[in-house]
């Protein structure tokens, strides 16, 4: 029943799914470069954990029912002023009902305990939405704004002499703006997601979870400004045109590297202290 309901989503969905699609695979659209990969991430996880999640079965027919009546209200939502709204956030309210209303039919048929057990992989479906453009402005704002102040005293402690006006930049030779494409938003996004699943895969407390996506912010802000004194320092001592080159268009994966290599100390010790603290408790 689970599986026909599931199916019968999908068909009365199949617009908005392909309006999704279409949309994520836009390089454009940094709001949801995400989507395409989150529900195998999350049907991976159920697949993963599908002995726990699946160990006692039962109706949840009224939770349900009220969680589908959300997602139900949402595509009404979407249908009546939903035209008012940008592409991002005009596609983002039905794939929201779409994915409240599934989530209530896996409650209805599977019941709250197989719920609470997977609670994490079906709350992972958040980020298949785009995110809507009131965050996402002001993120990409903050983003900017941090990723500038350190590459300001980036730029100073390598000696470079450097005029700053808000997002402007002139160096020796080589005036340089930070532009909302030079946010890092999407490595941002990239870091966040893998923060939240590295916490639940190898941390068992939530604080600790928490811990490790903060951290990964003033990491990844760290890991742009890098980038951009990077690219800086090499267009004004090797070649003026790496600044306009592929590798400033296209070479962020060695940068995310580098902030990889500085979050898994943090990982560790995370993951010390839990273990010394079930020890402790033990003892």
């Amino acid at each position: 029943m689970f599986a026909i309901t599931s199916a019968a989503i999908l068909v009365v969905m199949w617009g908005t799914i392909r309006s999704l699609v279409s949309y994520a695979w836009d390089s454009e659209n940094t709001n949801a470069s995400q989507v395409l990969l989150i529900p195998f991430i999350s049907a991976a996880l159920l697949f993963v954990n599908r002995a726990k999640i699946f160990r006692r079965l039962e109706y949840g027919a009224l939770p349900g029912a009220l969680v589908v009546a959300g997602g139900i209200g949402l595509w009404f939502a979407s249908r009546t002023w939903g035209s008012q709204l940008s592409e991002g956030d005009r596609i983002g309210l039905p794939t929201s009902a779409m994915i409240v209303m599934w989530i209530g039919c896996f409650l209805i048929f599977y019941g709250q305990y197989a719920f609470r057990a997977a609670l994490f992989p079906l709350l992972f479906l958040i980020f298949a939405i785009p995110i809507p453009s009131l965050i996402m402005d002001n993120l990409v704002d903050f983003l900017r704004r941090g990723s500038a102040d350190i590459t300001f005293y980036l730029l100073r402690l390598t000696g470079t002499p450097v005029h700053r006006e808000g997002f402007v930049f002139v160096l020796p030779g080589l005036p340089i703006e930070i532009a909302k494409e030079c946010s890092g938003i999407r490595s941002c996004l990239a870091m966040l997601i893998l923060s939240v699943l590295t916490g639940y895969m190898l941390l068992g407390t939530w604080w600790r979870r928490l811990v490790l996506v903060a951290v990964a912010l003033p990491v990844m802000l760290f890991k742009n400004a890098l980038r951009i004194v990077t690219l800086s320092l090499l267009s004004i001592h090797v070649d003026p045109g790496i600044i306009q080159s592929r590798l400033h268009r296209e070479g962020g994966i060695p940068f995310f590297l580098i902030a990889l290599v500085l979050i898994y100390p943090v990982v560790k010790m995370l993951m010390k202290s839990e273990r010394e603290a079930l020890v402790s408790a033990k003892s």
